[in-house]
């Protein structure tokens, strides 16, 4: 500072900022001496963001100075659902070319080559293509021509407008020329709409119609063929829509049978046609050994009844007279047979007489009232204890299948009545919210094990759950107790059975109550109810001393 101020003091000024002290005039003699103050330190907080983790760590001080870290945070899971190509490694973050090079792919006009990272252009194979790649590895197209001139013809016309430059470009537009008379006549089906030319079938529909062999609906535009309603004529509609007229046979052949002699002279022409002759074969021996009935007379073939009689004689229950052909039926000279001729010439049977009922039937045995068991309780009046229509309510039954008469199996019950001193100990509960059972362990169950009363009958199942209660609670409680029911496994639904309100004294008591589960089962069918003693604490207490259930069981066959 002398140095630079000179032999004197210094004109120079230092001041002092926070912290800081200045000594001295900047003189050789009485230099400037800069001391800091021992400050309070500067708070360093650490400040996380979604891509650096960072950590302060010392107390700012000289002896302990901050020493401020971050860590770069990477994405396990970017939000597109790829992997995350940056990596962190010893010497920092990377991401290598490898890794970026799978993100590519070549789309149309490119090329790409995944190995190498190589990305060039792809020039079609097209042909008429003039792009290629040129002397320079770039894309070359030859410049087109820029001379444009407009051609019309008889159907278009071409107009050019522009110079072909970039600011004026070349603008060709063509419109289609409609000829407003054709040379045919007619009106020209031609148009010009908003949106291009267009021809309408209904427009085309009206230029057609049928000729001969032919039909037409102008309204759909149909055309079919039309068949002749000539006779004879063989040509219809084939399987596939199509026309088809079987073939004609133009070669004729004798064919022979066992029974016809058929002979084919001429060849088929307008000057000489087919004639087709055929004779009948009689044969002399047939296979039965007897004489042919069939005759050959000057005017065809024939067979008389005097022929044809000899060869018909009489059976069982039939009378024949070859002289005249007549055949009736020959009555039964047995006795006791029913057979007669009615007045009408034919057989008659007299009906029988009426079937008479014995005990248990019923119906006379025809098709309105068949023959049928009388099912009916017994001779004996059962007017003292069976008051029942006895055709609907007889236990006599017939058994559709095989016919015979029944009855079901005798109606049988059973009662039994168990007591149950549950082990719940003295268990004092508090407030609970909602039902809970006292203890799951303590529990009474009634159930009808299928097929153990009857094999084959349904059952009326019923059980009663009675509970024996001793508690005791404090002044003002409030609780509800209940049986937590549970059917067949399935869960657990409370049916509340007492109730002790609030503002009464501390008491000790007992209580009875009871819930019930009944049900009708099908044959083969078994039925299970379990309860759980359960209560509800709305305020203060209650103590279980004791809790019994007795369980009636009823089953009785229906």
């Amino acid at each position: 500072m002398s140095k630079c101020c000179g032999a004197e003091r210094c004109n120079c000024t230092v001041t002092a900022g926070p912290g800081v002290t200045v000594d001295g005039n900047g003189s050789p003699a009485t230099p400037y001496v800069v001391s800091a103050d021992s400050a309070t330190p500067t708070p360093v907080q650490a400040a996380d963001t979604p891509t650096v983790n960072t950590t302060v760590a010392g107390t700012g001080t000289a002896a302990d100075p901050y020493i401020v870290s971050s860590e770069v945070i990477l994405d396990p899971a970017p939000p597109g659902g790829g992997t995350n190509l940056l990596e962190a490694g010893p010497d920092g973050l990377y991401v290598e070319c490898a890794d970026v090079r799978t993100c590519f792919s070549a789309g149309d006009g490119a090329a790409y080559d995944s190995a190498t990272g190589e990305i060039s252009a792809r020039v079609s194979g097209d042909a008429g293509n003039t792009t290629v790649i040129g002397g320079d590895g770039g894309l070359y197209t030859p410049a087109a021509s820029t001379d444009l001139q407009g051609t019309d013809t008889t159907s278009i016309d071409v107009t050019v407008s522009g110079t072909g430059t970039t600011a004026d470009p070349y603008d060709v537009s063509a419109a289609v020329i409609l000829d407003p008379a054709p040379p045919g006549g007619g009106s020209n089906l031609l148009e010009t709409g908003p949106d291009g030319l267009y021809v309408e079938c209904a427009d085309v529909r009206g230029c057609f119609l049928a000729g001969d062999g032919a039909a037409y609906d102008p309204a759909t535009g149909e055309i079919s063929a039309r068949l002749s309603a000539d006779a004879g004529n063989t040509t219809v509609f084939g399987a596939d829509g199509g026309l088809y007229t079987p073939a004609a046979s133009t070669a004729l052949e004798a064919a022979d049978t066992p029974t016809v002699d058929v002979t084919v002279t001429g060849t088929g022409t307008a000057a000489d046609p087919y004639q087709v002759a055929a004779a009948v074969i009689l044969d002399p021996a047939p296979p039965g050994g007897g004489a042919n009935l069939l005759e050959e007379g000057p005017d065809g073939l024939y067979a008389e009844c005097a022929d044809v009689r000899t060869c018909i004689t009489a059976g069982d229950g039939a009378a024949y007279t070859p002289g005249t052909g007549e055949v009736e039926a020959r009555l039964s000279t047995d006795a006791g047979n029913q057979v007669a001729f009615g007045t009408d010439g034919g057989l008659f049977v007299p009906p029988d007489a009426p079937l008479e009922i014995g005990c248990g039937l019923q119906g006379d045995g025809t098709a309105a009232t068949p023959l049928a068991a009388f099912p009916i309780a017994g001779s004996q009046p059962w007017t003292d204890d069976w008051n029942c229509d006895p055709v609907a309510n007889s236990t006599l039954k017939c058994d559709p299948t095989s016919g015979a008469l029944w009855t079901p199996p005798e109606h049988s019950s059973a009662a039994v009545t168990l007591q149950q001193n549950h082990p719940l100990g003295t268990p004092t509960i508090g407030v609970t919210g909602g039902f809970v059972l006292v203890d799951s362990t303590a529990w009474s169950e009634g159930t009808y094990t299928a097929d153990s009363l009857s094999a084959c009958r349904g059952i009326s199942f019923s059980t009663r759950f009675t509970g024996h209660v001793e508690l005791t609670w404090p002044a003002n409680a409030v609780f509800d107790l209940g049986y937590a029911v549970q059917i067949n496994g399935g869960g657990l639904a409370v049916r509340q059975t007492h109730s002790v309100l609030a503002n009464g004294p501390a008491r000790h008591e007992r209580y009875s109550f009871g819930v019930a589960q009944a049900v009708v089962l099908p044959p083969h069918t078994g039925y299970s109810v379990r309860v759980y003693p359960a209560v509800r604490v709305t305020a203060g207490t209650v103590t279980f001393n004791q809790w019994i259930t007795d369980t009636d069981l009823i089953a009785m066959t229906r």
